[in-house]
């Protein structure tokens, strides 16, 4: 993932969790997360899962953050022992954790006499993080401003629950101002059964001719009915939407070449 360009709102994702390299549990949170930065006009540039390690996790948050002016980590927030991304995101933003008075009166509130100390670790966060959201339902953000970043960069630390990791999502896709905006993506489809290895120089000519167009080929085997796999290959052509012209185009040139191809 190279600087990106300002023009273009951009995003990385960090998993953490053991769980993820291990096949304990599949992943569900990058996959909403991009669909949601789809609908707002963010390009995901790259999606990196690590495990339970401080120092792992803060050379992400290092390496990423530095790169992409929004960033998401998932996971790794809770009271338990290897829950470790908030010193992580400290670690690797150069700021100390410390008791955020707002988040400790939100556990105290939820636990009520059962709070103990590990559920306070809780409210010890990366300094300068704010809330956002509702006061109950609480989402975590740090600002990091240059010149840790040269553009500044915004770290949404959030759960690794999926169900509770989709509702902070879409509550920030609903306040103003939270989640960047971008020129929303054009794309269209086209299918052929022919083969890749048969298709790619003309798909390559094409894609050459569109620099502003995204042209993707995705094969998959289906059975015929007398039980035999059958290639059909769906290419994909995308864009922004200022861009709509460029990719009527390019879907034009590609269904007429695939006219050619015997």
């Amino acid at each position: 993932m190279g600087v990106p360009d300002s023009s273009q709102p951009c995003a990385a994702i960090l998993l953490v969790g053991d769980e993820l390299l291990s096949a304990k549990i599949r992943d569900e949170n990058a996959w909403f997360i991009v669909q949601v930065m789809r609908r707002c006009g963010v390009k995901v540039r790259e999606i990196r899962t690590v495990p339970d390690e401080e120092e792992v996790i803060a050379d992400a948050v290092r390496s990423l953050g530095q790169r992409a002016p929004l960033l998401f980590t998932s996971g790794g927030v809770g009271p338990t022992h290897d829950d470790v991304t908030l010193g992580a995101v400290a670690r690797g933003t150069d700021r100390p954790l410390q008791r955020h008075a707002g988040m400790e009166a939100i556990l105290r509130g939820h636990y009520a006499d059962r709070i103990t100390p590990d559920a306070l670790r809780m409210a010890d966060l990366p300094s300068g993080t704010t809330l956002a959201g509702d006061s109950t339902w609480p989402i975590m953000r740090l600002d990091v401003p240059p010149p840790w970043s040269p553009h500044g960069t915004t770290i949404y630390i959030l759960p690794g629950i999926p169900t509770l990791l989709r509702a902070k999502v879409e509550t920030l896709e609903s306040i103003p101002g939270a989640l960047p905006r971008g020129d929303v993506w054009t794309l269209a489809t086209v299918e052929t059964t022919h083969a890749e290895s048969t298709i790619a120089a003309g798909l390559r000519a094409i894609a050459e001719a569109f620099p502003t167009v995204a042209i993707g080929s995705y094969p998959r085997w289906l059975s015929d009915e007398a039980g035999r796999l059958r290639v059909r290959v769906r290419i994909t052509v995308e864009a922004p939407s200022a861009a709509e012209l460029e990719v009527r185009e390019a879907v034009s040139r590609i269904e007429a070449y695939l006219q050619t191809v015997s």
